[in-house]
């Protein structure tokens, strides 16, 4: 039995290596990475680097309203961060009905605001409070309004805070009360 394919563009990193930014699809989003990581991304509008009806999915599943709204859901899940980095190790690139979608893998590290031991260790030798992997799934549309000639239209992230809970209790930030909330 034969199965419908199409083709892809897929990228790996080890190390202290970055992906290449031989797609441009994949240079879009590495640009899109290093400005919300080092860049002032949080402090522009969203609709730079994403579309107006940009769609954000929670790790547990829930889909934010298009908009404003998607936007701020996505920056809420790193404002217990001073600050964070995504080591991204592997992207797949492909196209799909008119658009692009890459589904990569990270880690993502981050500093929290209250001092601690740094116990996690990033692929450089830096220590950071926590480091969690994550997986990441973007569709990706062409624009002609934007620097790179693309926007995000959704963003899937899945990941396990766990790790970055327990941190958290550990350094006085949440107590277990307020897990419920």
């Amino acid at each position: 039995m034969s199965y419908p394919t199409v083709p892809a563009y897929q990228a790996y990193a080890s190390g202290s290596e970055s992906l290449p930014n031989d797609h441009p699809v994949l240079a879009f989003l590495n640009s899109h990475q290093e400005a919300f990581d080092h860049g002032n991304m949080k402090n522009e509008p969203y609709t730079v680097f994403h579309t107006d009806d940009f769609t954000f999915t929670k790790t547990d599943g829930t889909v934010l309203p298009p908009g404003e709204e998607s936007w701020k859901g996505w920056l809420a899940g790193y404002a217990p961060f001073v600050e964070h980095l995504h080591k991204t190790r592997y992207a797949c690139v492909y196209e799909r009905n008119g658009e692009w979608e890459m589904f990569g893998f990270a880690d993502i590290c981050a500093n929290l605001p209250v001092p601690g031991e740094k116990t996690k260790t990033d692929s450089t030798g830096r220590k950071w409070d926590v480091m969690v992997p994550g997986a990441f799934k973007f569709t990706v549309v062409n624009d002609t309004t934007s620097e790179k000639g693309y926007k995000i239209k959704t963003m899937t992230v899945f990941g396990d805070g766990v790790p970055v809970v327990g941190e958290m209790m550990k350094r006085g930030m949440i107590k277990p009360e307020d897990l419920g909330k």
